[in-house]
């Protein structure tokens, strides 16, 4: 299995512990934040919004702050200016990272970034580094024990799905990127539970990564940038055998 799609599995499953330490709420209201600025606050219009306010009420966000969170969108209540910011670099091995990040501080972010990579044996680069070794992608997440196979290939091709992954505990549905909402709202009106559903990046070559050491300091530097408020997701292009990602 390609290795950033396992990572995705991993960040999968990660999901609950990232809740119950109050990191997921941080992501989620900047991103119903974001969402509020570039489409406005009537998520019926906004499907960007929608998705954002369908995934708070997944991880059990009280409505008032969803509230709070698209009134500080819309500027009546004051606070942070979020702006959505890519980084890219290099990790150990000479994979490529595209790092996402929403931020208030462009200075403060990209200095944590610069110190994460630094310490776990990574580098930052310089904008366009590495972004022509990804695809702009949607990206639609269908938890496994929900559906069967056959059934989400046949409903996914009708929604307009340009590919599936079949992960460990999740199927991966690509959509080109201006398609997202419009296939994700298709497959839930065909019934098929959406866990998540955002416009990203998917690696179109992958560094192949087979010495343990390595291989630890890559998962540790993955790790470690997903622990930054700041960041809201980490791609990169690297396979490498199960065993190894298991041993970490």
């Amino acid at each position: 299995m390609a290795g950033h799609s396992h990572w995705a599995q991993i960040k999968h499953k990660k999901a609950k512990a990232d809740a119950q330490r109050g990191k997921l709420f941080t992501k989620l209201i900047r991103e119903i934040t974001v969402a509020v600025r570039q489409g406005g606050p009537n998520p019926e219009t906004n499907p960007r919004l929608r998705t954002a306010i369908e995934n708070a009420k997944k991880a059990n966000m009280p409505m008032e702050t969803v509230e709070r969170a698209i009134k500080k969108g819309t500027g009546e209540l004051g606070g942070e200016n979020y702006e959505e910011v890519i980084y890219e670099g290099y990790g150990p091995g000479g994979v490529a990272l595209m790092i996402l990040a929403t931020t208030d501080n462009r200075n403060r972010t990209t200095s944590e970034i610069r110190h994460v990579l630094s310490k776990h044996g990574g580098n930052l680069g310089s904008s366009g580094c590495v972004s022509f070794l990804f695809d702009r992608v949607g990206l639609i997440e269908v938890p496994k024990d929900s559906i069967s196979e056959d059934e989400l290939y046949e409903k996914a091709l009708e929604a307009g799905a340009e590919d599936i992954l079949v992960g460990d505990v999740a199927y991966t549905i690509y959509t080109l990127p201006e398609e997202l909402y419009q296939v994700k709202e298709k497959l839930q009106s065909l019934g098929v539970q959406i866990e998540k559903a955002e416009v990203t990046y998917k690696p179109n070559s992958t560094v192949s990564i087979t010495d343990p050491e390595t291989a630890k300091k890559l998962l540790k530097l993955l790790d470690a940038l997903e622990e930054l408020d700041d960041v809201k997701e980490v791609i990169a292009n690297f396979d490498m055998a199960e065993e190894l990602i298991g041993g970490v």
